[in-house]
């Protein structure tokens, strides 16, 4: 089975050409590699070039980390698509566990992600232990996001059936993740991290100010409304952003989320 990694980056040289060669470093070997530069303005999309020519590389202009994979998956020509942000690295034996787990017959797959905090300090892990989900995960993914598409891969078809990602640079991902769980039950990979995500002072999960959060709940929320979740749980989105309005900005996600769970939301 062919399978495509899509790479979306934008002003990575270096990052990206790291990503690029974890996926080049694995035993089960991809079909081919998409890296959708995102209008970079550095050297990006020439270092790549330069440094990986075998790399499919795309050009596009400001569409957003949900957009470009989209139009990485659209040119893609693999039957399963994993996905690797640009300043994220796949572990060792990445592709192998995710392929096994599909092969249990699923349409979606997903593993642990290790996330070094290169701002607050100190490592967590997504999912935490213990608290993977598989099989019918809608109400999981109304309680919290326990995944990151750099430790995933989905079939295709899948992909088509509920039209990819959607726009914004929060929010993209786990509004994604519940349109496929309307429709497809999740495979878990096991316990050991497949993915290594670092949380630096670019990452697009750094400075959780309180109205970026505000527009990632509502698109949550909408997403959630259209798989028909009940409406106490759109209306706990709607109480949780009223909280975060209140309390103001977060450096980053994670301690937003830290201060979620202090609080019982």
């Amino acid at each position: 089975m062919r399978i495509s990694c899509v790479i979306p980056t934008k002003d990575r040289p270096e990052m990206t050409c790291r990503a690029i060669a974890s996926v080049v470093a694995q035993d089960t070997p991809v079909s081919e590699i998409i890296v959708v530069d995102d209008g970079s303005t550095d050297h990006s999309a020439a270092l790549v070039a330069a440094r990986f020519p075998e790399v499919r590389l795309l050009h596009r202009s400001g569409l957003g980390p949900g957009l470009a994979r989209n139009a990485g998956v659209a040119a893609a020509r693999g039957e399963v698509v994993m996905f690797l942000d640009s300043d994220d690295l796949w572990l060792e034996g990445h592709v192998a566990s995710l392929m096994r787990t599909l092969a249990r017959g699923y349409s979606v797959a997903y593993g642990v992600t290790k996330n070094c905090d290169r701002v607050g300090g100190g490592e967590f892990f997504i999912p935490e232990p213990d608290m993977a989900l598989e099989g019918q995960c809608l109400a999981g993914l109304a309680c919290w996001c326990f995944l990151l598409p750099s430790a995933m891969a989905v079939t295709r078809e899948a992909f088509a059936t509920v039209g990819g990602f959607g726009t914004g640079e929060l929010g993209e991902d786990w509004s994604f993740f519940i349109r496929l769980a309307q429709w497809f039950p999740f495979g878990f990979c096991g316990k050991e991290p497949i993915t290594l995500r670092q949380l630096h002072s670019g990452s697009l999960c750094n400075g959780a100010f309180a109205e970026r959060l505000e527009t990632l709940l509502t698109s949550v929320s909408l997403a959630l409304a259209e798989a028909g979740a009940a409406c106490e749980e759109t209306r706990r989105f709607q109480a949780l952003a009223d909280w975060t309005r209140r309390q103001g900005d977060w450096q980053t996600i994670q301690q937003w989320y830290i201060a979620l769970k202090q609080e019982g939301l």
